[in-house]
């Protein structure tokens, strides 16, 4: 029994002798094979270039539902969160402007300014930035709902603030200064869309009217020389017969006073006087 008791134990031990892995192996395949843990920063280098990431880290959005024409009020998520109301009010707007409108007018206005502003913000998600903290109003101490004055997006990214204004809802006031007082993401592109549209419009009008004002003036030119070349044949054509007399009456002008006209010469004549070149051609003429 002891020599079979040993017999089994030299074999148990040489076989885990075999089976074990030799000192400075690899680690297991497991281990060796196992994917690497790379860092996560490079979802975060994405963000920090990116334009867009970088505007949103700036904004919050939330639900809102319309108070008045220039406030609404933000929803609540959580119970924790409806034990304190907050209203938004648009920064850099003032009150609906009335000019001189009376009482019934300037109402239907404001309602047309709550409709404007409902379409954009009621019962809807929308971005805001909080105004600087200088411009903030001190907190309610009545139990009332504090205001936050802000700028406010719509989904689209289209400035609420702006738009209102834009639209004659709401008058300019100037409490505080926003870089980002202006439309963003979807709504930036589109009007950046529209404003190149409307530049090349302009420069394509600008290109027809040059284009028509030479046009004119070649025109101008051409009918200039054409007049001028008229005239010319016209002087020309004038001077065939016009001309042709003028130049006999000079002659026979010449030719009359050479002969004094056909009257005698009361001048005695000098027989020995020599003649004149035009005298002795006239006296050829008359067959002396």
């Amino acid at each position: 029994m002891a020599v079979n008791r040993t017999l089994w134990l030299a074999v148990a031990v040489y076989t885990a002798f075999l089976s074990a892995p030799a000192f400075g192996d690899a680690e297991p395949a497991a281990e060796q094979d196992a994917p690497k843990q790379e860092p996560a920063t490079e979802k975060v280098v994405d963000d920090e270039n990116d334009e867009t990431a970088k505007l949103l880290k700036q904004l919050t959005i939330v639900m809102t539902e319309m108070v008045d024409e220039r406030t609404v009020v933000m929803r609540h998520v959580s119970a924790k969160d409806k034990k304190k109301t907050i209203h938004l009010r648009l920064g850099n707007t003032g009150e609906v402007p009335r000019g001189s409108l009376n009482d019934a007018d300037y109402a239907e206005k404001v309602n047309a300014a709550k409709a404007a502003l409902a379409k954009l913000v009621d019962k809807q998600m929308v971005w805001y930035k909080a105004a600087p903290d200088a411009s903030q109003p001190a907190s309610s101490g009545d139990g009332s709902p504090d205001i936050v004055i802000a700028d406010m997006w719509n989904k689209g990214g289209r400035h609420i603030n702006t738009a209102l204004k834009k639209e004659g809802h709401l008058s300019e006031a100037e409490e505080y200064h926003s870089e980002l007082a202006k439309d963003i993401l979807t709504a930036a592109a589109e009007t950046e869309k529209a404003n190149s549209y409307k530049k090349l419009e302009e420069a394509l009008k600008e290109n027809e009217k040059e284009k028509r004002a030479n046009d004119k003036a070649t025109k101008a030119k051409a009918k200039e020389g054409e007049a001028a070349r008229e005239a010319a044949e016209a002087a020309a054509e004038g001077f065939g017969l016009g001309g042709w007399l003028g130049i006999l009456l000079m002659v026979l002008l010449v030719i009359g006073v050479a002969t004094n006209f056909g009257q005698a010469s009361n001048k005695k004549t000098n027989l020995n006087r020599k003649k004149g070149t035009l005298e002795q051609f006239w006296m050829k003429l008359k067959g002396a």
